[in-house]
């Protein structure tokens, strides 16, 4: 772990102690974890929920503005880490210890012969699962509902009939981590839709009942608002830790409560199989067809300060296609900061982007700058470690009958790059 992110971690510590003791409050809490009734930020629950909690602010912060306090657990399934809270589950164990045979951890590993079985009494209607979805605004969910272990178990069992689906803004900042856990502070940006379900195996897909056409300014704003109602906290962690990085870091989140159910013809265990999402679903549904979209055109916003690439397609104009402020590198920017995004080259078949992005601070004289490939029709970023350069990328030639990046380190084959990210 990096030697800063472990000052911050005991820095944090302290000052929450420091805080218990000024306050002599007591944050009530479900767990049973040994420090919850001394620290309220990192709290090892000895019980499987990671229940969320109101956050105190300091003393001429006592309005928390719609934010809740929420510990995420966080696990790493296929070489990705997925962040998430049950309210409840069947037969749970410590956390510590592993994970349960029902837990919530079933819902990402893409294999519908397991399921989050919830765990109270009754068909489980109030019950839900909360889950992180990426800083990307998430356009579609795709749902495998009930037990798909077999078509014995899928009807044996109970299943939700309706869900209702809340759209909520989460943010995270450094240090905000347990051993099996990280902190957010999300505020619910969309009223809650009820969606239903077909009693079916196999997968459902839902549109995301919010309209995502104002996305940036939302973010943005969201950030806005944390900074402030969260200034305080902000400023005491920098005195402690001046060189640690307290950007806040923007991700959305998705709450699914069970409402109504079909029930099982033995058990009352409600269960669901599998759950994912897409951030934009427009450009595989649209160009990935038996009948592939015919791209038109590749080019930049109108405003220049937008930092976004569009592309036109013969079925619609005006697909998103790359937003810097959803780039990882907007994310990492300081304060001082700023950063641009150029169109350099389209390649003559229009299915592969390259795209400059520069670095610069006001009044000062240095830019950094670096490129970055994008696959149209995939609207995918090709991995830095799959493009193997950065610097010195001069745009795409034809030869042989192919399509080739130019770069300083020779011609790379964009097709065995596309084969790549089908694979990845």
């Amino acid at each position: 772990m990096n030697p800063k992110r472990i000052i911050l971690i005991v820095l944090i510590v302290c000052l929450n102690f420091l805080r218990y003791a000024e306050s002599h409050q007591q944050y009530a809490t479900t767990g049973s974890g040994p420090l919850e009734q001394h620290c309220f930020l990192f709290i090892p629950y000895m019980d499987h929920n990671i229940q969320n909690r109101d956050w105190q602010h300091g003393n001429d912060q006592k309005d928390n503005g719609g934010w809740e306090e929420m510990s995420f657990r966080s696990i790493k399934i296929k070489d990705r880490f997925v962040y998430f809270v049950v309210s409840s589950e069947l037969e749970p164990i410590n956390p510590y210890e592993g994970l349960g045979k029902y837990g919530g951890h079933n819902l990402f590993d893409d294999n519908p012969a397991t399921a989050w079985v919830e765990g109270v009494k009754g068909q489980g209607t109030g019950e839900y699962v909360i889950f992180k979805t990426d800083k990307q605004f998430p356009q579609e969910i795709q749902i495998y509902n009930g037990y798909q272990k077999s078509e014995r178990l899928f009807k044996l069992n109970s299943r939700p009939h309706t869900l209702l689906i809340s759209l909520y803004a989460g943010i995270y900042l450094e240090g905000d981590d347990t051993e099996i856990t990280s902190r957010y502070r999300v505020k619910q940006i969309t009223e809650p839709s009820i969606i239903e379900l077909d009693d079916r195996m196999g997968s459902q897909c839902f549109d995301i009942p919010c309209n995502a056409k104002n996305e940036s300014q939302l973010k943005d704003s969201i950030i806005k608002v944390f900074r402030e109602d969260f200034r305080e906290e902000i400023e005491q962690r920098r005195k402690l830790c001046p060189s640690c990085d307290l950007t806040p870091r923007f991700s959305y989140f998705i709450k699914m409560e069970i409402r109504d159910v079909y029930e099982g013809s033995e058990w009352e265990d409600n269960c669901i199989s599998g759950l994912s999402y897409t951030n934009n679903p427009v450009l595989p549904s649209e160009m990935m067809l038996s009948k592939p979209a015919k791209i038109i055109n590749v080019y930049e916003d109108d405003d220049p300060d937008a930092g976004r690439i569009l592309v036109d397609t013969d079925r619609r104009k005006g697909i998103l296609l790359i937003d810097k402020k959803q780039l990882k590198e907007y994310e990492y920017l300081d304060d001082n900061q700023h950063m641009s995004i150029t169109l350099m080259a389209v390649s003559p078949d229009k299915e592969w982007a390259q795209v400059d992005l520069m670095f610069y601070e006001k009044g000062a004289g240095r830019v950094e700058e670096y490129s970055a490939l994008f696959n149209v029709r995939m609207n995918r970023r090709v991995s830095d470690t799959l493009l193997k350069t950065i610097y010195g990328v001069f745009g795409f030639v034809e030869k042989d009958g192919k399509i080739w990046l130019d770069t300083a380190d020779g011609y790379i084959d964009l097709d065995k790059i596309r084969e790549a990210l089908r694979d990845e």
